[in-house]
């Protein structure tokens, strides 16, 4: 369901004014709450709570309570919204009492806004965790039934995002005005540059009813993937960032990160573009937030710049080039994705984990890990009007997968040491280790071996998107399931794929077992969501050797 500003404002006004109001509250500002409410980063003592109020000066109150009804307040404070942060107001919440429900609201001299729900993590035991993972949501391209549906369950305990929560895209390229659905249209119209223009976006995703529901009732830990910043990001540059027509470089990551911190109800480590952080879930599980796109990651490898030139030589011996290029530039060790530092301390909060017994290290982040390479039979699928560069892309695919060589040089498979050291801090220094990821677009679950082909290093469940389109966007000329097989076919890590449907992902741990779901929506361009297309897997957790690997 989509709210447009308009009825987001009146519902807040007659909230505000049917509520009674404390008398404690009579001289807070006089506003509105613009784009409802969330909570996130759950610790066993505190959470964030996070609104956006416009009106006076700013001047808001926060209650925290043991019931709906708020007759037994667990903490309250005040907080002021201001224009340096685009009226957007975070409370970082102490003194609370670990593993249990709340209830939370705002406060204004108008009136409260509405009432959410949020939870603490447990300080120690810990019999179960039920997890919804997200990632890739464009906004014209269609519904939100993903975040819609996860709102409703009771279940759900944790809400983690894989990022692009948001496109920075101009409107009317991706998708094109002919692909958007109606009624769906971002602001500002062009390609999101500055801090004012990061701002614009993120209220324009926040006019989506069942986004708004989802925060206002689930916990939130989210981390960005490039399209918060520019598409194809990495540390030094972008690929849709051009330089000096849009600036420097350095600005447009200090609005994108501005803008996402104060939009996003979580913590900010530091007063930098640090992102990576780590939660608690009593003695059960360890969540790791990483940071695989900007903070320590070198820039992509482009096979055109490369490679291709060499390959369409004619009389160039493919394979000789091809291990020649392995050698030289795709296995160069020096290439990173997460930096040194960050390495550093993901080994060392994966052995704290370990240490500390608990079973599950839940890594979120924002790539897929698994190998992903194109089989032959993957071009009889393109259409015969298939665009030029759809053609192109999927050739090439083809080729380099047929060398040996990873399809998509954007995710972990374009930077191998790196993946090599990811996959050996899992399987030394973790017990159990799931890998959560997203950015394709598609879904694919994953059994990732140790170097030694042992046992497995990690499970990984990289989770396909909210409404971003999959490869049934260019691969149209196949029949039920066959998109499916032929990537199974060339990949024989890969447990389960959906590269057809949209959705979501739930992973419910356990001391013992990863019971894990797929949801599956048909039709995101309809305002009716349907029942989703179900699909389970399940892993068992081991006392030490890592995890068992996925059965459906």
């Amino acid at each position: 369901m989509l709210l447009d500003r308009r009825s987001l404002l009146a519902a807040a006004s007659l909230t505000a004014i049917a509520a009674p109001r404390a008398a404690w509250a009579q001289s807070l500002a006089h506003g509105i709450f613009t784009h409802g409410i969330a909570s996130g980063d759950p610790l066993p003592d505190g959470v964030i709570l996070w609104t956006r109020f416009v009106g006076g000066d700013g001047r808001v109150a926060w209650e925290v309570a043991e019931d709906e009804g708020f007759t037994r307040v667990a903490q309250r404070g005040v907080a002021r919204a201001s224009v340096a942060s685009d009226y957007c107001v975070k409370a970082d919440v102490r003194g609370l009492q670990p593993g249990r429900s709340y209830f939370y609201r705002f406060l204004s001299g108008a009136g409260p806004s509405f009432t959410g729900k949020t939870k603490t993590a447990p300080a120690t035991g810990g019999e179960s965790l039920t997890v919804a993972m997200f990632s890739c949501a464009n906004f014209p391209f269609g519904y939100f039934h993903a975040y819609g549906h996860a709102a409703v369950r009771e279940d759900i305990d944790l809400v983690l995002h894989t990022g692009d929560y948001i496109y920075e895209i101009q409107r009317g390229s991706y998708p094109s005005a002919a692909e958007t659905v109606p009624g769906r249209l971002i602001d500002p119209v062009a390609e999101t540059v500055s801090l004012s223009d990061y701002y614009q976006r993120y209220a324009t995703y926040h006019t989506d009813a069942d986004l708004l529901e989802l925060r206002r009732v689930k916990p939130m830990s989210v981390v960005w993937d490039d399209h918060e910043i520019a598409n194809d990001a990495w540390m030094g540059g972008a690929q849709a960032h051009q330089e000096p027509t849009e600036g420097r470089y350095i600005d447009r990551i200090a609005a994108a990160s501005k803008a996402y911190f104060d939009w996003m109800p979580i913590r900010r480590p530091d007063n930098s573009v640090r992102l990576y952080r780590t939660f608690d879930w009593g003695d059960l599980a360890r969540i790791v937030m990483l940071d695989t796109r900007y903070i320590g990651r070198d820039r992509q490898i482009d096979y055109r710049t490369t490679l291709t030139p060499q390959l369409a030589q004619g009389g160039a011996d493919a394979a000789s080039l091809a291990a020649e290029f392995r050698r030289t530039i795709l296995d160069d060790p020096n290439r990173s994705m997460m930096g040194a530092a960050q390495e550093q301390w993901f080994a060392r909060t994966l052995a704290e984990s370990k240490q500390r017994g608990q079973p599950w290290q839940i890594i979120s982040q924002q790539l897929v890990v698994g190998d992903q390479f194109a089989p032959a039979g993957m071009t009889d699928l393109l259409p015969a009007d298939a665009s030029p560069g759809s053609r192109a892309w999927f050739n090439s695919g083809v080729q380099m997968s047929a060398l040996g060589l990873p399809w998509n040089l954007d995710a972990w498979q374009g930077y191998p040491a790196a993946r090599a050291r990811f996959l050996a801090a899992c399987a030394a220094n973790a017990n159990n280790a799931v890998i959560l990821g997203g950015d394709t677009h598609n879904c694919w679950v994953n059994n990732l071996a140790a170097a030694d082909g042992s046992r497995l290093a990690a499970l990984e469940f990289a989770g396909g998107s909210v409404a971003s389109p999959g490869f049934e966007r260019t691969l149209t000329n196949a029949t039920p399931g066959q998109r499916e097989s032929i990537m199974r076919s060339g990949n024989p890590q890969l447990a389960f794929c959906d590269l057809t449907n949209r959705g979501y992902g739930v992973l419910k741990f356990t001391r013992t077992t990863c019971e894990s779901e797929w949801l599956a929506f048909e039709d995101v361009r309809s305002p009716h969501a349907g029942a989703p297309i179900v699909t389970r897997f399940t892993s068992t957790a081991s006392a030490s050797g890592g995890p068992g690997a996925w059965t459906l």
